[in-house]
């Protein structure tokens, strides 16, 4: 390999650091949702109501579902461009992150997992006016069920 070579290598490699910044910045956002997520929780605890606190409990659960997609995120793209996290031995972590599929893999689950936590928000204020919404609501959970039970078949099959 001539100088030239080895100086534009190193250049790329050395360039991986720019990572950082989006790494930094989804951390930040983690940390944002997480506080959001608390304050939520600390709203609907403070209301004294069931009927009142649910849907804040599952606004914060959405919060922290987005917390978790940053940090995911985050942690991802940190393992495949710049080094790899150091844990704990004997713990099962969820967030290793192989390749950029498995880093897609991840997000799309929790993803998935945000989306049933906001169609449950909307079927709160469900209204039925008829025997067709009914049936239309009964396909809607039938296709979310379904939907966890191929990602988590996937994921059994994978292990």
């Amino acid at each position: 390999m001539n100088r030239l070579e080895q100086l534009i290598q190193g250049l790329l490699w050395q360039a991986r650091w720019v990572m950082l910044l989006p790494v930094v910045g989804l951390l930040v956002g983690a940390v944002y949702f997480a506080v959001q997520t608390a304050v939520e929780v600390w709203r609907a605890l403070s209301l004294g109501s069931l009927e009142k606190a649910l849907p804040l409990m599952v606004g914060a659960v959405d919060l922290a579902l987005l917390a978790a997609v940053l940090i995911i995120f985050a942690l991802g793209i940190y393992e495949l461009f710049i080094a790899e996290v150091n844990r704990s031995e004997g713990i099962n972590n969820v967030l290793v992150v192989r390749s950029l599929n498995d880093l897609k893999t991840k997000l799309g689950q929790v993803i998935l997992m945000i989306l049933v936590v906001k169609f449950f928000e909307k079927a709160q204020a469900f209204s039925p006016k008829g025997a067709l919404d009914f049936l239309y609501y009964a396909g809607a959970v039938a296709l979310l069920g379904a939907a966890l039970w191929l990602v988590q078949a996937k994921d059994k099959a994978e292990k």
